[in-house]
C-alpha cells in the first residue's frame, strides 16, 4: 500500500487520532465519500469517452499495453537498436 510499512502507518494513525479525536469516523467516512464519488465520475468519463469513439467511428483505445514483443529477434538486436550513438572521444595528446 503505497510502500508505507506498520511503523508508518501507526505515526499517520496516531497523528490522525491527535489532529481529529472524536470526529475520525466523520472525518473517515467524508474521505470515503468523496473517494467513491471520484471513481465513479471517472468511469462516467471513460464510459462517455469511448462512447463518443463509438459515435465518431473510430475505436476506443485498447486498455490492454500496447508493448508487443516479438520473440523472433536476438537480444543482440533489440540492444543494437535501442543504444544511442554518442560522438567518439578523443583524450588530447601529452607533450
Amino acid at each position: 500500500m503505497f510502500g508505507l510499512g506498520p511503523l508508518e502507518l501507526c505515526v499517520i494513525g496516531a497523528i490522525a487520532v491527535m489532529l481529529y479525536g472524536k470526529r475520525l469516523p466523520e472525518v473517515g467516512r467524508s474521505v470515503g465519500k468523496g473517494i467513491g464519488e471520484l471513481r465513479r465520475q471517472i468511469a462516467t468519463l471513460s464510459r462517455d469517452l469511448d462512447v463518443s469513439a463509438h459515435i465518431d467511428g473510430t475505436s476506443p483505445p485498447s486498455r490492454r499495453s500496447s508493448h508487443r514483443v516479438d520473440h523472433g529477434r536476438h537480444d543482440e538486436d533489440v540492444l543494437a537498436e535501442t543504444q544511442v550513438a554518442s560522438p567518439r572521444f578523443d583524450p588530447p595528446n601529452q607533450t
